[in-house]
């Protein structure tokens, strides 16, 4: 059924010149078709840099009730760009604010967006981040032109234009990742405020950040959702960089029974903040946990709890919230005595009642960041065999920064079913990975043997890509050998 609220795109003889320009580029043979395995390179030339998953679906659509293509005709080719162009135009129209008060969606796509859908913008996000950045940098000598942003945070995507403050930004969350000597910061120019915002982007993206589908060009323009996930992605890092056995010994405390001190240090940063939380709950004496950073924490009887733990005894904080039946009255009171801690950052009442996930996350990180309340253990920990390698780090950044999902936080553990290496396959080599092949979900009783199976498959297309995989099994990869897998990786 054709849809109706879609608005028709009709191809110009400019367009038309694009498309045959960009399926001869890639009409290897003459014959006047196009290879599946190329229609990505063919739309990323038009302008579609969709990712490997969406010209999958895009390819499956067009294979129903056929045989498997293997090939595309330009007619095909035709049809598949007015139809994303269609989408496109489509949203471009469908600007609108939702329904939800603070919740403001975008149509159109970004000059390298990876789809042709609207984009929701939280306007609390809008405000914590630019509250944060305030709060953090507003002293720097070298923003003086850019601080302090507006308390409604409306003029934070101009205030990203030139690229300084995103520089400035990533430097607090990970120190001298870039070299202050190399941002461009007088008598600016269009070029050299591209330059900026080509060295935050690489910079960003060398930390861990998703950077896939987004340049200088859309930060240039200060695209909202583009500006607050790339802001998102750079906080939270510099959060979650410091829930380590470095900046704090006390972790050992969080070590349930029977695991190891490397069991804890495998969770992902929101799962140790989980922990945090629960030890101090079970410390204060009460019966209730947390087990997620929205619906648990909406009454703030949590939040009061944990604060009154950790706070300094001369902090003067106090339970005063738990008096109040209003959720909002009583958040207000509990992020009053946050503030006698220094710790009032990213939240509103509102944002603590509705549970926003982001934002939760990022107040619990900085609570524990400066009042973590652990015991220093006893003897010193052998830090060295816990923590990752800077080569180790450096790996895993860069699979983050390829769009991975899920987040690796661990090199080894969290890429022992081998769908993470499956994905990076799939960038490096477009359509080398049979997906019908890999198990995705795995059961209880087979579990083992599936992820195993996915990882002799992966060994299998390294070697397939005239990888050097001498000594290298499936088996090492699904066991997490650090040496044999680290050998897989250096070789991505």
């Amino acid at each position: 059924m054709a849809n109706h609220n879609r608005r028709s795109f009709i191809l110009t003889n400019e367009h038309l010149e694009d498309l045959c320009s960009a399926f001869n580029t890639l009409n290897r043979d003459g014959k006047g078709y196009l290879d599946v395995s190329s229609l990505k390179g063919a739309l990323d030339i038009v302008g579609f840099k969709l990712p490997q998953w969406q010209v999958r679906q895009l390819i499956d659509d067009m294979e129903r009730g056929n045989n498997k293509k293997t090939q595309l005709s330009f007619d095909e080719f035709q049809k598949i760009y007015s139809d994303l162009k269609s989408r496109e135009v489509t949203n471009v129209f469908k600007t609108a604010v939702s329904k939800r008060e603070n919740l403001q969606t975008l149509g159109g796509m970004s000059e390298a967006s990876s789809e042709g859908t609207t984009h929701s913008v939280r306007h609390e996000e809008q405000v914590a981040f630019s509250d944060w950045i305030n709060s953090n940098l507003g002293r720097d000598p070298d923003l003086k032109h850019l601080l302090p942003i507006d308390g409604d945070g409306k003029t934070l995507y101009d205030k990203v234009k030139d690229g300084i403050l995103l520089c400035k930004i990533i430097n607090h969350s990970c120190p001298d990742t870039i070299d202050e000597r190399a941002i461009n910061k007088k008598n600016l120019t269009v070029y050299t405020k591209h330059e900026n915002l080509t060295l935050a982007l690489n910079s960003a993206q060398a930390i861990g950040c998703n950077v896939i589908n987004i340049d200088a060009h859309d930060l240039a323009k200060g695209k909202p959702h583009l500006v607050l996930g790339l802001l998102w992605q750079i906080i939270r890092i510099g959060l979650f960089n410091q829930i380590s056995l470095e900046h704090c010994p006390g972790l050992v405390q969080l070590v349930n029974s029977g695991e190891e001190m490397s069991d804890l240090m495998k969770l992902s940063p929101e799962s140790i903040l989980l922990r945090w939380v629960n030890y101090h709950l079970e410390r204060a004496g009460i019966n209730r946990r947390i087990s997620n950073f929205t619906s648990d924490i909406k009454d703030s009887e949590i939040y009061t709890y944990l604060l009154k733990q950790i706070a300094p005894i001369d902090a003067g904080v106090t339970m005063e919230a738990l008096m109040k039946s209003d959720f909002l009255e009583r958040a207000e009171i509990m992020l009053k005595q946050a503030d006698k801690i220094g710790c009032r950052s990213f939240l509103t009442p509102n944002d603590v009642a509705d549970g926003v996930y982001k934002l939760n996350v990022a107040f619990v990180a900085n609570l524990f960041n400066n009042h973590p309340g652990l015991d220093q253990p006893d003897e010193p920990l052998e830090i060295i065999n816990l923590e990752e390698t800077r080569e180790e780090k450096t790996y895993r950044n860069w699979m983050n920064s390829m769009g991975v999902s899920p987040y690796v936080n661990w090199l080894y553990s969290d890429l022992a079913d081998g769908l993470i290496i499956f994905q990076l396959f799939d960038t490096i080599k477009p359509g080398i990975v049979d997906w019908n092949r890999v198990h995705k979900t795995f059961s209880k009783l087979k579990g083992f043997m599936e992820k195993l199976e996915n990882c002799n498959y992966a060994v299998m297309l390294g070697k397939e890509l005239k990888f050097s995989l001498v000594g290298i099994a499936g088996n090492d990869i699904s066991e997490g050998n650090p040496t044999l897998t680290l050998g897989l990786y250096v070789i991505l």
